[in-house]
């Protein structure tokens, strides 16, 4: 980032009296020539607010289109650039900007390579510092090994992801019933490579199915067309009548529908 100090220019007093007219005219073409040396002093920042504004709403472009892709609004986000000087005193009609891994998400220190065609031809480099937030699902407490995921143990938090390469879980629905790998802190982010899936029900196995309504429950056996989780939708064949029917994971080898 270039900063620039300007001095304002005052008009030197005249050693003569001039005639009448003349001393009309010559403030105005005073207040010309002082225009212009301020016009041609705030060229070079005009030029260099340009080509790091055009930054700017490039790397904002690629944050947008990473968000749509992961269909999740941002909490919060910060872009700090870092522009070389000899780019302030460059200027460009037709200013082309490109990163290597152009299919990764912009986060963390990322370079970019900006070149331009018109009126010169010259090439530089420049980087961004990228941070974004999102809301993770993250440990509601510490976590031990072999712990089959309640919703209690879960909870929602606003975190920096540029850390966090795999396994953003934005969902904790989804992650209930299953098993935790190995212990997951109180506040750290819970990602799928850290549990393993607790099928409560196999697919071919034999499962109780209870029907429930309005002042009857009653029961019958199935067998699991899936692999099933606590909480889980799945398919089952009714092994009385063949026919087939969804149904919700409560328990081991036992699911629950609304309908008989």
């Amino acid at each position: 980032m270039n900063y620039y100090r300007f001095s304002t220019i005052q008009p030197q007093k005249a050693e003569a009296v001039l005639p009448l007219r003349k001393r009309r005219i010559l403030p105005a073409l005073q207040w010309v020539a002082l225009w212009c040396l301020l016009w041609l002093a705030l060229l070079p920042v005009a030029t260099a607010a340009t080509i790091e504004m055009q930054l700017q709403q490039h790397v904002e472009q690629e944050l947008t289109q990473f968000l749509q892709q992961l269909g999740r609004p941002a909490q919060q986000q910060d872009i700090q650039l870092t522009v070389p000087a000899a780019v302030a005193n460059s200027q460009c009609d037709n200013l082309q900007i490109s990163r290597r891994q152009q299919q990764e998400p912009p986060l963390g220190r990322v370079s970019y390579t900006l070149s331009c065609s018109s009126p010169q031809r010259w090439q530089s480099r420049a980087t961004a510092r990228v941070e974004l937030w999102l809301e993770l699902v993250v440990a509601g407490r510490t976590l031990e090994r072999d712990e089959v995921l309640t919703q209690d143990m879960l909870s929602l938090q606003s975190l920096p992801i540029s850390s966090i390469r795999r396994g953003l879980e934005f969902d904790s629905d989804a992650l209930l019933g299953m098993t935790v790998r190995r212990r997951i802190n109180l506040g750290s982010p819970v990602s799928r490579h850290l549990l393993h899936a607790n099928w409560l029900v196999q697919k071919g196995a034999q499962v109780t199915v209870q029907f429930s309504g309005e002042g009857f429950a009653v029961s019958t056996k199935a067998l699991a067309l899936s692999n099933g989780q606590l909480g889980e939708r799945i398919s089952v064949q009714n092994l009385s009548s063949g026919q087939i029917i969804d149904a919700i994971v409560v328990g081991a080898d036992l699911v629950e529908t609304g309908h008989k």
